[in-house]
């Protein structure tokens, strides 16, 4: 949902009516996963997607009743139903949809001030019970939710097994979309050269926070690059990196050549809660980076976890083809 949200600032500056539609519920072959979202205007226009295309027709004539009742609903989609066959999901999948009225408040200031923060929190939306209410936004649950331990718990569980949404019910049966946001993934790039330079395109691309960190400031400031870091750092890592989030949303790469900078930052990766670590260079160069972090008093359990030769091996020869081996292998490890 992310992904659309300057085109709800548009629509919003347009004064446009729209509707919001999410995925809640998936079960076989859906073409798109829960959370992803779509926005529908009172003209039929669609921008983000809910599904491969095959849905989207039902959706937005779905979300036109929507706009002018004002009331949320819930599209149902299965191979068992008549309109299964007529939206595309014959071939043995289901999903379900939530379309909900969008309205500028208190709320959606609320939305972007959470993005803005870089911290989790989840739109709680109500399903089934006394009535469709207007989307909560919230990062923490003390306040609004304290009299509903069910509710808290099922949600806190939803949010540990690492889902972009679900479905949960409180003690007396009503059931809501809970709807969860984390910080973008932080990609840590050691040492700044052509193979970083590519690599920022795609962390771009994949919707990786980046920071790329090189003491050698020739490197750091005057090496060509079509997409900027977000965080450009001028120092060594054992300087900054402490400072960073070093934990299971964070990957690093180890890109500088140099051992007296790779060695430095893996001193402080490898005892870390990253959950991967990739180094460039050769069988041989890897071989040796291991005997000297031997000699430092890392194990070979701690050193296991440095991908090295890094990435997928595709035969890459360019600094193009050696980013995208790289990013597969990241990818790869957010996805496990």
């Amino acid at each position: 949902m992310i992904d659309i949200v300057s085109r709800i600032q548009q629509l919003l500056d347009k004064e446009k009516p729209f509707a919001m539609a999410r995925v809640i519920k998936t079960w076989r072959s859906s073409p798109r996963p829960v959370g992803s979202a779509m926005l529908i205007t009172h003209e039929g226009e669609m921008f983000g997607s809910v599904s491969g295309g095959c849905i989207e027709n039902a959706v937005v004539q779905g979300a036109q009743e929507v706009i002018k009742s004002g009331q949320s609903k819930v599209m149902d989609f299965g191979v068992a139903d008549e309109d299964a066959w007529e939206v595309g999901l014959s071939c043995g999948g289901s999903v379900s949809v939530l379309i909900t009225p969008f309205l500028e408040d208190d709320a959606y200031v609320k939305f972007l001030r959470f993005l803005d923060n870089k911290k989790p929190f989840f739109i709680l939306s109500r399903l089934k019970g006394p009535s469709h209410s207007n989307p909560i936004y919230m990062d923490r649950m003390e306040d609004e939710l304290a009299g509903n331990p069910v509710l808290v718990q099922n949600i806190e569980e939803a949010f540990a097994s690492g889902v972009s949404g679900a479905i949960v019910q409180s003690r007396v049966g009503d059931e809501y979309f809970a709807h969860f946001f984390r910080p973008k993934p932080l990609l840590i790039l050691i040492g700044s050269a052509h193979i970083t330079s590519e690599l920022l395109v795609l962390a771009h691309m994949y919707d990786f926070e980046t920071v790329v960190i090189d003491p050698r400031d020739t490197f750091a400031k005057k090496t060509a690059r079509t997409q900027e870091p977000d965080q450009l750092m001028v120092n060594w890592p054992q300087e900054v990196l402490s400072d960073l989030t070093l934990d299971s949303d964070t990957y690093a790469v180890i890109l500088s050549h140099d051992p007296k900078i790779d060695d430095e930052a893996l001193k402080i990766l490898l005892p870390s809660a990253v959950k991967y670590i990739g180094a460039l260079g050769s069988k041989r160069t890897h071989a040796k980076r291991v005997d000297r972090l031997i000699s430092y008093g890392f194990s070979e359990a701690e050193i296991a976890r440095i991908d090295a030769p890094i990435g997928i091996d595709i035969g890459s020869q360019t600094p193009k083809e050696i980013a995208l081996s790289v990013m597969v292998a990241l990818i790869k490890a957010k996805n496990s």
